[in-house]
């Protein structure tokens, strides 16, 4: 609709500029001459307008929505039917969009961490009055030119308590925005209350301080940006499949996100990914649940070594991650799971080497050796878990052959096993939903 034709049906406004489209309506910055403000004025489609079931649903709900009254809310001062149009009159926020602003330049960890509060002040009042939002994503969310954010267009509002007759959408219908869409917002629209709107703010708390939505097989927050690893139990905490398992206020999101801010090492201002280091580096393949890097059961990696020596009393001993000897020299601890490092006996690197005739074998999960052996003209060895060793086995002459073969045996199992408990482990990975805090397979998860 013309600006013109706008001045001439709504008199008490003027200086008319189009802003843009919306979802159900097109976005006007009008100037209010009793007010003596600058207002923004939506103008609802057409073919909106001539649903006289709307029309009445529309009408009930406009009341509801004009009675909402918060510093964090864009507030509807006016609304009614004139002249064949429907609209509303809003307060005209002087900013840019949640959108804008993280496509110009992004928005650093500290800032979301400063907005986020606010945001959840917003929805906790809307909530507290009836109403859910049901649409919270990057482009309704404005910020002024103090940095305060605003929740903007309630277009797609319930009001919980109500018939759905009063709603300004029917809920078996699937309303909102795809990417920013709780889970029961598709599968049980009609079962849709508050906390979905909690869900749609861990997305766009995920978006705002990774940069990227949520999506799939993803990384907790500070496995992607430098902020407090805490952050992480509390963002994904919101973006739980099951509503019963999210915060049920927004209340509460707001008090931990403060007292994370408030206290603790600071967020850092920068969306850089953290540097690997032996505390942090995680190369197997991670959920959006956050795994700490505690050891399957806590011991100490000890890997005991032994050289050619048949009779067991030239033995090198392993302490910690550096085993000294003819057989092997240290291991290297990835992400938790620990493999065979550089083997100077035989001549190559990594898990299997070869000396001779021998193969050199040492594998250990979650920091606890589990299997190890040399095998040909070189003894065997078992595995130790303590921080001292003694000969385990002597190897008589004609026994070294049968011994040989059944070590190889046995390691060969060993490391089939590990393998293949890798791979159940990354397809059961693979399969996981967002919001799935199973404990899943084996002892490969935890």
């Amino acid at each position: 609709m013309a600006p013109e034709d706008l001045a001439r049906r709504l008199p008490e406004l003027e200086q008319f500029e189009l802003i843009g489209p919306g979802g159900m309506g097109t976005v006007y910055k009008a100037r209010h001459r009793d007010l003596d403000r600058p207002v923004a004025v939506k103008v609802l489609h057409a073919h909106l307008q001539d649903d006289a079931t709307f029309a009445e649903r529309f009408v009930r709900e406009a009341r509801t929505l004009a009675r909402l009254d918060h510093p964090n809310i864009v507030r509807v001062y006016d609304f009614g039917h004139r002249r064949g149009i429907y609209y509303f009159v809003m307060e005209f926020v002087d900013g840019v969009t949640l959108r804008q602003t993280m496509s110009s330049g992004g928005v650093t960890p500290a800032e979301a961490l400063t907005m986020v509060p606010r945001i959840c002040e917003g929805l906790q009042y809307a909530h507290d009055q009836g109403v859910v939002h049901r649409d919270i994503k990057p482009e309704n969310i404005l910020i002024d030119r103090s940095g305060a954010p605003k929740i903007a267009d309630f277009g797609l509002a319930l009001l919980t308590g109500s018939t759905a007759e009063t709603r300004i959408t029917q809920t078996a219908q699937v309303m909102g925005t795809p990417q920013y869409m709780a889970p029961e917002q598709i599968e049980h629209p009609a079962d849709v209350d508050h906390r979905a709107d909690i869900y749609a703010l861990g997305v766009v708390f995920y978006e705002m301080l990774t940069g990227e939505l949520p999506v799939g097989r993803f990384l907790p927050p500070s496995q992607k940006v430098q902020v407090d690893v805490r952050l992480d139990q509390v963002v994904l905490r919101t973006l739980e499949k099951e509503p019963s398992l999210r915060y049920q206020q927004a209340s509460e999101l707001s008090s931990e996100v403060e007292s994370l801010s408030g206290s603790g090492p600071g967020p850092a201002a920068r969306r850089d990914r953290p540097t690997p280091t032996s505390a942090s580096f995680n190369w197997w393949p991670s959920h959006y649940e956050y795994r700490s890097k505690r050891t399957i059961w806590g011991i100490p990696l000890v890997h005991v070594a032994f050289s050619g020596d048949t009779s067991g009393q030239h033995m090198a001993l392993a302490r910690g991650i550096i085993a000294i000897g003819d057989a092997a020299f240290g291991l290297i601890a990835l992400g938790g799971i620990a493999c065979g490092g550089v083997t100077i006996a035989g001549l190559n690197l990594g898990l299997i080497s070869l000396g001779g005739i021998s193969f050199a074998l040492l594998v250990a999960i979650g920091g606890v050796a589990i299997g190890g052996f040399a095998g040909g003209s070189v003894a065997l060895g078992l595995v130790s878990a303590g921080l001292t060793g003694h000969s385990v086995i002597t190897v008589p002459d004609g026994m070294q052959q049968w011994l040989s073969l059944v070590a190889w045996g046995l390691s060969t199992a060993i490391v089939t096993a590990v393998v293949a408990g890798l791979i159940v482990w990354r397809l059961d990975a693979a399969g996981r939903k967002p919001g799935d805090r199973s404990k899943g397979f084996g002892i490969l998860r935890w």
